[in-house]
């Protein structure tokens, strides 16, 4: 049933747009532009026979210019299928051989399914001509092949156009779901920096519960206590392993799926960053330039110290403010610039602001310190990559983060 009110839906848009028409040199033929409508139908909507939608066009046409000609024309039965009959066996004809063509198979080859759609014009024309009795003179010849080429191209330009828009509605939201995942993981790569910090407690408080057991072994009840104890954390210790490989095998899945270029991870944070803009209502501008657009292997690394310095100074922009993101090269480094015109740094705070749990930032409601991460853990990523970061900053002025890493770690899988 569904299927059948698909047919009818296309067939009424067809005998639609079959009322835009045109009678070339007094003739009984009729051109409209109901076949542009059939043929993009036809080579956009899937999962349908073209055949079966000729045939139900040829009828709904039939139906639709037969109830217009008795209700504005007073035509009789006669006058209808002398005048529009024949239409049906154009309909006919014209689905015979868009389906011995293959033109859906074929639509994606450009000139090909141009060719196919104006040759079954064509010859669907001659064939209605010749239903109607009417004389092929020259003029209307030239006429009928000049339509079907018209009509074919238009058709498959519009759906030329249709599927360049629909490529980018699913280019666009797949950069969306991308731009989600990178900042997912840049999030989990910020936690497991103080997952990793925390395995070195674990081990000091399992040791020294341990050594309380060594030192009690003569107390039954000290002693059973810390080895319980001991025993404990060790089994903690094997789950909090257990996560934290787990992590790092999905960060390494990850990274491993393959390159991108700078430029499109640029426009990922840009888009996203407008986003958290709009959202939060801030009046912050942000301008990415780029002497060179390169392959990035460690694409996830740059895209998580970029986010995390950006988001750093638009907390510093507060309300309004400007960013630029530059990058630029030397011969052995690439260099990456976020520089804001925010608040800036005071002189005193300015050594500690790489040091893990170090922050300035409190919660405007609860009073509650931020977690100090973001920066700690790009400087941690920037030591791992082997870089360098630096920072300028003058207060009530601006703030300059300089990152240079080398272009083999980057450009090199």
């Amino acid at each position: 049933m569904n299927q059948l009110k698909k047919y009818l839906l296309f067939s009424l848009s067809v005998a639609a747009f079959g009322e835009i028409y045109f009678y070339p040199f007094n003739s009984s033929l009729r051109f409209s532009a109901g076949i542009i409508a059939l043929n993009v139908t036809i080579l956009i909507a899937e999962h349908i026979s073209p055949f079966l939608l000729c045939l139900f066009s040829g009828f709904v046409v039939f139906i639709q210019r037969s109830f217009l000609g008795v209700l504005f024309y007073n035509m009789s039965l006669q006058d209808i299928f002398v005048a529009h009959g024949p239409s049906i066996i154009y309909y006919l004809v014209y689905g015979t051989f868009i389906y011995g063509f293959h033109v859906q198979q074929r639509k994606d080859q450009f000139i090909i399914p141009i060719i196919c759609l104006a040759f079954s014009d064509i010859l669907s024309n001659i064939s209605e001509i010749v239903v109607r009795h009417d004389q092929i003179l020259h003029p209307i010849l030239h006429m009928t092949i000049l339509v079907g080429i018209a009509r074919s191209i238009i058709a498959y330009f519009i759906y030329f156009f249709y599927k360049k828009q629909e490529l980018f509605l699913l280019t666009r939201e797949h950069r969306k779901k991308y731009t989600q995942l990178n900042l997912l993981v840049s999030d989990i790569q910020a936690e497991m920096f103080y997952l990793k910090k925390s395995t070195h407690d674990i081990e000091s408080v399992m040791k020294k519960s341990y050594d309380l057991y060594e030192a009690y072994k003569d107390n039954t009840t000290i002693k059973d206590q810390t080895l319980n104890i001991a025993r404990d954390i060790h089994e903690i210790k094997k789950d909090y392993y257990r996560v934290l490989h787990g992590f790092e095998s999905f960060l390494n899945a990850f990274e491993q799926n393959g390159t991108m270029m700078l430029w499109d991870m640029f426009v990922i944070i840009r888009e996203n960053t407008s986003r958290y803009l709009k959202a939060n209502h801030l009046h912050i501008s942000i301008e990415f330039n780029y002497e060179q657009n390169f392959k990035l292997h460690k694409y996830f690394h740059l895209f998580t110290i970029l986010n995390n310095l950006i988001i750093n100074s638009i907390d510093a922009c507060e309300n309004y403010g400007k960013i630029h993101v530059f990058q630029k090269s030397d011969q052995d480094h690439i260099i990456f610039q976020v520089i804001d015109n925010g608040k800036g740094i005071e002189d005193d705070i300015l050594p500690y602001i790489f040091n893990p749990g170090f922050t300035t930032k409190y919660d405007d409601y609860s009073g509650n310190p931020s977690t100090g991460i973001g920066l700690a853990h790009v400087k941690n990523i920037v030591d791992e990559l082997q870089g360098q970061i630096h920072v300028t900053s003058k207060f009530k002025i601006g703030t300059t983060f300089e990152v240079i890493l080398q272009k083999k770690i980057l450009t090199e899988g």
